[in-house]
């Protein structure tokens, strides 16, 4: 399936009634600040800017749902990590996804972990890991901007994020060069169909 109807549906918080959401499946997208995560979603949408990109990596403060085919969700979760960010408002985006994967954890049906395929994972990313481990969702990890990549990096990049995360999925795209992003559309969507 290449192209997607998809329109952004809404913003929520915290503070947001459940009894707004109507249980539609959905795919989660989470990942560090600046690794390229709302390029990627817009590339998967092909829309140049449904999803909002920023030079400030920390601008997503709220969970952010667009609705695919009028069928699933696709979320974006705010960056879960910025070195610049204050702590208190660290600790408010921290709790913003622990606390919608949390409620949300029965509609979920995949969690795509967006990395940086020039920087390897950090603590961060496994501290993540770690803390996705506890929902029992399938995961896949995506490494995203490999058009900066040679053919030999892209591979040492694949082992080292395999190493780490030794039993997941690894993907590499290119959001910028749409290098798999029909492959990894197909996926997703395919992941929705699973009851």
């Amino acid at each position: 399936m290449k192209n997607l109807k998809v329109s952004f549906d809404k913003s929520i918080s915290i503070e947001s009634n459940k009894i707004l959401f109507d249980n539609k499946k959905q795919i989660v997208f989470v990942g560090r600040s600046n690794v390229g995560k709302s390029s990627l979603m817009n590339a998967i949408f092909q829309s140049k800017d449904l999803v909002k990109t920023s030079s400030s990596p920390w601008k997503t403060k709220l969970a952010n749902l667009f609705k695919v085919n009028n069928k699933y969700y696709f979320v974006d979760l705010p960056g879960y990590w910025f070195a610049k960010l204050g702590q208190e408002q660290k600790a408010k985006l921290d709790a913003l996804i622990s606390w919608y994967l949390e409620e949300f954890s029965s509609e979920i049906k995949k969690i795509v972990v967006v990395l940086d395929s020039k920087l390897w994972p950090t603590e961060t990313d496994i501290d993540m890991f770690k803390f996705l481990q506890g929902f029992w969702i399938p995961l896949i990890f995506v490494l995203n901007k490999i058009d900066r990549l040679s053919s030999n990096e892209i591979q040492k990049s694949v082992s080292h994020t395999q190493d780490i995360f030794f039993w997941q999925k690894v993907v590499t795209v290119s959001a910028k060069n749409n290098i798999w992003i029909d492959w990894l559309r197909k996926e997703l969507i395919e992941s929705c169909k699973i009851s």
